[in-house]
């Protein structure tokens, strides 16, 4: 199959967390926690001053895209919308795609649904789309992303020095990998 139209309404069932697609209505949380320093520092630097019309304009690119699949995250027990997750660059031929979380709920930070996405989305990358490699990038201070990447079964396989610029300093960014064929 070479059309991901099919998957980008799909919904799925971890341990912790449903994802779901998103919604328009998921965007002024988005905006919310994409303005959090807090949040936004384990993100895109890129991000300043973020307004809904940008996030629905994100949200409606990523929808048309021939190559990504965005999910919401929704926490099982109480059904509140807590973060995002994606799929991108997929690449059905290679077999590859490139990952992206954020608990944007501090709230719900250090609860397991990091880790509960992360195994869900990689699971329905392998299983469902058939794919054999997820790659990721994730700065050197994001501590709990790294241990969390590390207990789903990544492994670093570059580390980009100096790479990132934050809080004054150039930081190191590290290129992980799922491969179904190789993990720890």
């Amino acid at each position: 199959m070479n059309d991901l139209s099919y998957f980008k309404n799909k919904k799925i069932n971890g341990k912790k967390i449903t994802l779901r697609p998103m919604q328009k209505k998921d965007a002024s949380y988005c905006v919310k926690w994409l303005s959090d320093p807090e949040v936004n520092k384990f993100l895109n630097p890129n991000i300043k001053n973020l307004t809904e019309q940008q996030e629905l304009e994100w949200l409606r690119n990523r929808k048309n895209s021939g190559n990504d699949i965005i999910f919401a995250i929704d926490v099982k027990e109480t059904g509140c919308y807590i973060g995002n997750c994606g799929l991108h660059n997929i690449d059905l031929e290679a077999k590859i795609c490139e990952f992206g979380i954020f608990i944007g709920d501090k709230d719900c930070w250090n609860r397991g649904y990091g880790t509960d996405t992360t195994k869900t989305a990689v699971n329905f990358a392998l299983s469902d789309l058939g794919l054999e490699t997820v790659r990721l990038k994730v700065y050197e201070y994001n501590h709990r992303a790294i241990s969390v990447y590390k207990n789903c079964g990544f492994i670093i396989i570059d580390i980009l020095k100096k790479h990132h610029f934050y809080n004054e300093l150039y930081w190191d960014e590290f290129v992980m990998q799922y491969s179904k064929y190789c993990t720890q």
